[in-house]
């Protein structure tokens, strides 16, 4: 969230792989939310509340 890329943090932290990263990389809501409006912002739609909603649960 601070800009620095996975990958990175994950050599830093001795994580074997991706997924032991991932399990620990937790997004705060706001980063999710500027995250949807920047990739509006690249196909042309107008970034919803909704879309995020749908995201979250569709992981479920």
């Amino acid at each position: 969230m601070a800009g620095v890329d996975l990958s990175t943090v994950m050599d830093l932290l001795g994580h074997s792989n991706i997924t032991m990263a991932l399990r620990n990389a937790h997004l705060a809501p706001g980063h999710k939310i500027k995250t949807m409006e920047i990739l509006d912002n690249a196909i042309g739609q107008k970034p919803t509340i909704q879309k995020l909603y749908n995201f979250q649960n569709s992981k479920s």
